[in-house]
């Protein structure tokens, strides 16, 4: 028989990672487990021995002491096998990797994202911009003004933006 318990939480490293919505469930949760912990440390981690001399003593029938000894001590009641702390800890290394996976997704994301603000904070504001200066730097998102187009004004929806010559097809 052997007793397991985790002797040192840190319960305020957890209570630092948790949204305020989750704190009072937390605080039952922290309470349960202290109660639980509480109730278990109070028990002897193993069974007191039986003074069988005395018993022996004290009761009057023969041999009934000792019956009861033998099928006590015969006695074995196994402790439940620990079937789950080999599957926490594949799903433990498991979360490492997906949180390493998720950082450095994170990480790229934010590069990339860093890149970006460099780009906006090199451009001249848009309060100073003249047109040109917003088609160079978005030329797919700037409306053509070298020819008359429709609504809504991508080259995906006007009709010739290919012949730029008024004449029709007879060439006049």
């Amino acid at each position: 028989m052997s007793r397991r318990a985790i002797k040192a939480i840190n319960w305020s490293a957890l209570a630092e990672r948790l949204p305020e919505s989750e704190r009072a469930t937390f605080s039952a949760f922290k309470s349960n487990s202290d109660k639980y912990l509480q109730r278990m440390m109070a028990n002897p981690e193993t069974m007191p021995q039986i003074d069988w001399a005395y018993y022996r003593k004290a009761v009057i029938t023969p041999g009934l002491v000792d019956k009861f000894q033998k099928e006590y001590e015969a006695l074995s009641i196994p402790y439940p096998q620990d079937k789950y702390t080999e599957k926490i800890d594949i799903e433990q290394q498991e979360m490492a990797k997906k949180i390493e996976s998720f950082n450095q997704q994170a990480n790229e994301a934010i590069a990339k994202m860093k890149t970006g603000l460099d780009e906006v904070a090199g451009m001249i504001p848009f309060a100073e911009m003249t047109m040109e200066d917003y088609r160079d730097a978005y030329p797919e998102g700037f409306m053509r003004t070298d020819i008359a187009t429709t609504w809504p004004h991508t080259e995906e929806s006007q009709e010739d933006l290919d012949d730029d010559s008024p004449d029709d097809e007879d060439g006049h």
